[in-house]
């Protein structure tokens, strides 16, 4: 009922209109561009070629138009149609520097002007989609500019006007999340480049505050609980704050404080290779990213380090990291991409990854990732009989309303960090099985002073800390998803070798369970999925209620060791 709830107050923002009055107001149109903020997304010159050549990979297809335009292709994937009319793609040619790649951007832009997308139906108008393009417009006008004839840009200046009152607009229509405050992000863009919009420079101001109060926690964790959404709107935010400079205005201490809030969760969330831990959407990231983004932030360094966030727990000793989810999972739309992984992990051993997530497709070619992504099968941690623990709406009445929401899951997920004898950990529940199964599952990880040993235990146990209720019928598995650079072998002794590479290797060993190796797949690849390993423990909470197990790495002294 909560989710519907949720659901039917969406859709009255979905179908709320502005007023006949605000409709009708004329909203001036800019004058010049004053200002260009810098785009912070890596960009690759090489691409500019392609461009120029009429090839455009996006949202990982590749699309020849045969030097035809690109914006009438219509059956094109809706995730390849949405990027190109958020023209991110622009970086790349200005990055490339020359005269050819400027004109071409020139009259990529002057294409895409002389359409009139439908504002129902076309990608083009979709709210997230129109507030990046206006973003990118701004940040790489400069070059633009530079190649267009007095009378092209009154034309562009005029769309920016649209854009500006389009997106002002929309604001109350906006999907909840990261759609409106990308939306609310873009006005205030626009009132700081675009001359003669100084009056509105308070209220665009304000309705941001608004939205990043409601958006993020105080420690700097967004409702979506997605680490990438940090980096997605920093990268963002950052260059709006040095805009603030440029003009000689100060920024909002909700701003500013956002920022370093959101700074100290990304690097919370960094493991050992540079990446961001793959939960609740997490896909192919980009560590170079990441660290141009640190780069913009003094704070960091004199930041101390958190040992929980948002609902997770950071473990670190050595050269070892342990990113662990022990919060509750994201409820309502928040949920909408959100994953069933409650009590799963991810470790890093010196640059390299150890275990991962099965991680969330880097491109969203149809609007919704794959339910099998988001289950709780594709994490590290317990499932019973292949049950995830947060279950997604998968009905047809209401599908345009909660379609990708969970409905169900963890209403109760409890963590208490301990240090003990050379070692700290935590031990941490949730009760998302506890209507199916009348089970909770209590999950205790402990990682060693010298970062060289992670201990183990799994238990299921009813809501009153017995046996589980047939327990017989509980069968369940614990898997551990190897990245596909790790490889895995098993010995005799039923213990698991993991090698990772320049001489790197990890033991894994299990008391009560002997493991098995089995196929999985690692989707939050640049380059696709990508076949992998995965440790299994296959039980049945009437026979093995609680099992141990642990991660040792080896040392030639230990080498051939049982651990």
């Amino acid at each position: 009922m909560m989710a519907l709830g949720e659901a039917l107050r969406g859709l009255a923002r979905r179908i709320a209109r502005p007023s006949l009055t605000s409709r009708l107001l004329p909203f001036p149109v800019p004058s010049r561009l004053i200002i260009s903020p810098k785009d912070l997304r890596i960009a690759d010159a090489g691409l500019a070629q392609d461009i120029y050549s009429g090839r455009f990979f996006l949202a990982g297809k590749m699309i020849e138009t045969g030097g035809g335009d690109p914006f009438t292709l219509a059956h094109a994937p809706i995730g390849w149609q949405r990027e190109l009319h958020g023209f991110g793609w622009l970086r790349h040619l200005e990055a490339d520097g020359g005269e050819l790649a400027r004109k071409n951007a020139t009259a990529l832009l002057n294409d895409w002007l002389s359409h009139r997308f439908s504002r129902r139906s076309s990608p083009a108008w979709q709210i997230d989609v129109a507030a990046r393009r206006l973003i990118t417009w701004l940040c790489h006008s400069v070059p633009i500019v530079e190649t267009m004839t007095p009378r092209q840009y009154q034309n562009w200046l005029k769309s920016i006007g649209f854009h500006i009152r389009f997106l002002k607009l929309s604001g109350r229509q906006a999907p909840e999340g990261l759609p409106s405050l990308t939306l609310r992000i873009a006005l205030a863009y626009a009132v700081l480049c675009a001359d003669g919009m100084k009056r509105y420079q308070p209220r665009a101001m304000r309705l941001l505050d608004e939205e990043l109060a409601g958006q993020i926690a105080d420690d700097g964790m967004h409702r979506s609980r997605n680490p990438a959404v940090l980096a997605e709107l920093l990268a963002l935010l950052l260059p709006l704050r040095q805009a603030h400079a440029r003009l000689g205005i100060q920024p909002s201490q909700r701003l500013v404080s956002s920022i370093d809030r959101m700074m100290l969760a990304l690097k919370f969330f960094r493991l050992g290779d540079g990446n961001l831990a793959r939960f609740n959407g997490v896909s192919a990231n980009r560590s170079d990213l990441v660290a141009t983004l640190m780069h913009y932030d003094d704070a960091i360094a004199a930041s101390s380090e958190p040992q929980a966030l948002g609902g997770y727990q950071r473990l670190t000793a050595g050269t070892t990291v342990l990113i662990a989810d022990t919060g509750r999972p994201p409820q309502g739309a928040a949920s909408a991409e959100a994953h069933a992984g409650t009590l799963s992990f991810e470790v890093s051993s010196e640059n390299t990854l150890l275990l991962v997530n099965c991680g969330a497709p880097p491109f969203d070619m149809t609007g919704r990732r794959p339910d099998a992504v988001r289950a709780t099968a594709a994490h590290n941690t317990l499932t019973i009989r292949d049950t995830s623990s947060s279950r997604i709406y998968a009905g047809r009445l209401f599908a345009s309303l909660l379609g990708g929401w969970f409905v169900s899951g963890p209403s109760k997920v409890t963590c208490e960090r301990r240090t003990g004898s050379g070692s700290t950990g935590f031990v941490a529940t949730h009760d998302g099985y506890r209507k199916t199964f009348d089970a909770i599952h209590e999950r205790s990880l402990f990682l060693s002073f010298d970062g060289n040993r992670i201990v183990a235990r799994d238990r299921l146990k009813s809501p009153s800390g017995g046996a589980v209720r047939s327990a017989r019928d509980a069968a369940f598995q614990i898997r551990f998803h190897l990245p596909p650079s790790v490889s895995a072998g098993t010995m005799e002794d039923g213990s698991v070798v993991l090698m990772c590479g320049r001489g790197l290797t990890w033991r894994f060993a299990c008391k009560e369970i002997r493991p098995v190796i089995e196929e999985s797949a690692f989707f939050a690849s640049i380059s696709g999925t990508k076949r992998t390993m995965q440790i299994v423990l296959n039980g049945n909470a009437g026979d093995t209620p609680e099992v141990s197990w642990q991660l040792v790495r080896e040392t030639l002294a230990s080498h051939g060791d049982a651990g």
